[in-house]
């Protein structure tokens, strides 16, 4: 399979530090842009030279949901946000509004609903097809299990169309807490979902494993036969490199892993 790595690191002041830990260089950079931050330029061009693609998670922190997106409030930002992109001249990926189909974030399908969630995510379609900016590709990415796990908040119910996505992805942990799940246990469900529902390929968004450094080496080394052998359409994943809710930082035998297993040196 044709699979390409990227990460989070922390904030692209680590990318050098985290690509010497895994002998590896990463095809794909991920970070997140708070609602109302510019387009960061500088940080994008640092992962341009280091041959990597931004991949971008943009993420509407509005007190009223996505109406203030829907009722025109943002405009000038949003189109100053994509005209940036564009005048980047080279490939982004963006992950507008992702885990809509959680309770956790402000767009999610709780705090609004899924047909809203669809206007605003066609809002942020047409801006990109409005403003010509055809090397901005738009990540359309839910969280591995929809909670409150209810009919209305099926996955499903978020896809705006094939015609207005350009990549697929999940987001999916290994959370521990004494109830320890293998990749497969994280991700069959979610992938058996995107691959009826869509015809693009598909990334990991995020994903990592909690533990100690033997445990998260045995479980990523089990995730990559997994991707091998049953996740075909699946050409991106990303590592989520930070100690936050849990300790999702790699261990020392990543390295080793990642070399045996072969990715792709380009993303798009």
């Amino acid at each position: 399979m044709s699979c390409a790595l990227g990460a989070f690191v922390n904030g692209i002041e680590n990318l050098a530090s985290f690509q010497s830990k895994i002998n590896k260089k990463l095809a794909v950079v991920l970070w997140y842009i708070h609602w109302g931050d510019a387009f960061p330029l500088k940080e994008a061009e640092i992962a341009a030279q280091n041959g990597s693609v931004p991949l971008l998670t943009w993420e509407p922190w509005l007190a009223n949901g996505l109406d203030p997106i829907l009722n025109g409030e943002h405009d000038v930002y949003i189109k100053q946000f994509i005209r940036a992109a564009k005048d980047f001249g080279r490939p982004i990926l963006l992950r507008f509004a992702h885990e809509m189909n959680g309770n956790w974030y402000p767009w999610d399908g709780v705090h609004n609903n899924a047909e809203k969630y669809k206007k605003a995510w066609l809002y942020i379609y047409n801006v990109r097809q409005e403003l010509k900016a055809e090397h901005v590709l738009l990540v359309w990415c839910p969280n591995n299990r929809s909670l409150p796990d209810k009919p209305w908040n099926k996955i499903k119910n978020y896809y705006p169309g094939d015609q207005y996505v350009d990549w697929a992805g999940m987001d999916g942990y290994n959370w521990g807490y004494g109830c320890n799940e293998s990749f497969d246990q994280v991700f069959k469900d979610v992938y058996k979902q995107l691959v009826e529902l869509c015809h693009k390929p598909i990334m990991i968004g995020e994903f990592a494993a909690a533990g100690n450094d033997q445990a998260k080496t045995a479980w990523l080394q089990e995730a990559l036969e997994q991707l091998k052998t049953k996740y075909s359409k699946v050409k991106l994943i990303c590592w989520f490199n930070i100690n936050k809710e849990r300790d999702w930082r790699i261990a020392p035998g990543f390295s080793q892993i990642f070399s045996d297993f072969y990715f792709s040196d380009k993303m798009v």
